[in-house]
C-alpha cells in the first residue's frame, strides 16, 4: 500500500494531465491522467505497487505506469482518428481471440484433470534406448576417481602407486585410506560427470578438452597444500551419444509432452465425433 505522501506527491505530478474537460470523469475517484476522454485514476494503480518497494522505487513504478498507459491510450485515440471504419473493426479477430482463449483454458483444465504425470524409470529407459541416436552431449563427459589429499599425507606414495588402478580391492584400500587420512575421494566409475565439471577442481589449465581427453588417461596436479590425483576410465567427446544420466529430465518432459499431445487429440477427435453422432455438427458439402 502506498503511503499517502507518496500519493500527495503523485497527485503533485500528474495533476497537469487533467484538463478542465472532464464531463467524463468519475466524481467518487481520483483522477491522475486523462487522454481525450479516457481516466486513469488512483483506483486503478492498486495492484501495481508490490510491498516491499522504497517509496522512491513505489514512485518510479507508479510513473512508469501512468507513462505507459498515457502512451497506449494516446496510440489508441490517434489509431482512431486515421483509421477508416472498416479498418477499425475488430470484431472477427476479437472473437477468434475469445475462441482460441476458450479453447486454451479448457485443453488446460482437461489435461489437468486426466494427465498421468508418473513417468517410470522404465520408460525414461525404453524411450532412450529408442532414440539414443537423438540425444547428443553439448560438451566431453567423463568416468573417473578423484582424489585431493594434503601432500604431507604419510604413505601418500602408495596412494600415487594405486589410484589408476580399477581392481576393486585396489579402489577400495585407496577409500578407506582416503577417509582414514580426512582425503577427498570421488568415484565416478558407475556415473557420468561433464569434465568441466572435475577440471574446476584441479589446478591445472585445460585450453582444448577434446585433445586432452585424447591424450591423457590421468591427471597429477599439485598446489602449496594439496596432491590431486585422477584416473580417467572412460571419456565422450562433445556430439556423441549422451549418457542417459543428462537427459532423463529432457526425456521426461518429451513424454509428458507426447501424452498431452495425445489427451488433445483424443478430445478433440471425441468432441468431433460425438456432436456429429447427435447431429450437433451438419457440414453442407457435396452430398
Amino acid at each position: 500500500m502506498i503511503k499517502g505522501s507518496i500519493w500527495v506527491l503523485l497527485l503533485g505530478i500528474f495533476s497537469l494531465a487533467i484538463s478542465c474537460d472532464n464531463k467524463n470523469q468519475d466524481k467518487n475517484k481520483t483522477a491522475i491522467a486523462r487522454v481525450y476522454d479516457k481516466y486513469l485514476y488512483k483506483e486503478d494503480l492498486a495492484g501495481v505497487i508490490q510491498s516491499g518497494l522504497s517509496p522512491a522505487d513505489s514512485v518510479n513504478k507508479v510513473k512508469s505506469f501512468i507513462d505507459f498507459w498515457v502512451k497506449r491510450q494516446a496510440m489508441t485515440k490517434t489509431a482512431e482518428l486515421n483509421l477508416v471504419e472498416e479498418q477499425k473493426d475488430v470484431t472477427k479477430e476479437l472473437e477468434n481471440y475469445r475462441m482460441d482463449l476458450l479453447i486454451f483454458r479448457y485443453k488446460q483444465k482437461f489435461i489437468e484433470q486426466n494427465l498421468d504425470t508418473v513417468v517410470t524409470e522404465k520408460q525414461i529407459n525404453t524411450f532412450y534406448t529408442d532414440h539414443e541416436a537423438e540425444f547428443k552431449l553439448a560438451q566431453p563427459a567423463v568416468k573417473a576417481t578423484f582424489i585431493k589429499i594434503i601432500k604431507t599425507t604419510p604413505n601418500i606414495s602408495m596412494v600415487k602407486s594405486l589410484y589408476r588402478s580399477v581392481r576393486e580391492k585396489d579402489m577400495v584400500q585407496i577409500s578407506d585410506y582416503c577417509k582414514a587420512q580426512s582425503a577427498s575421494y570421488k568415484n565416478f566409475n558407475d556415473e557420468w560427470i561433464y569434465f568441466k565439471d572435475l577440471i574446476i577442481e584441479i589446478p591445472v589449465r585445460v585450453d582444448d578438452q577434446e585433445t586432452f581427453l585424447k591424450t591423457n588417461n590421468y591427471i597429477e596436479a599439485q598446489d602449496s597444500v594439496y596432491a590431486y590425483l585422477v584416473n580417467i576410465t572412460n571419456y565422450r567427446l562433445k556430439d556423441a551419444v549422451s549418457p542417459l544420466v543428462f537427459v532423463e529430465g529432457n526425456i521426461q518432459g518429451i513424454i509428458l509432452n507426447q501424452r498431452k499431445q495425445a489427451l488433445i487429440d483424443e478430445l478433440e477427435n471425441n468432441i468431433y465425433y460425438n456432436m456429429l453422432d447427435k447431429q450437433d455438427i451438419e457440414l453442407f458439402g457435396n452430398k
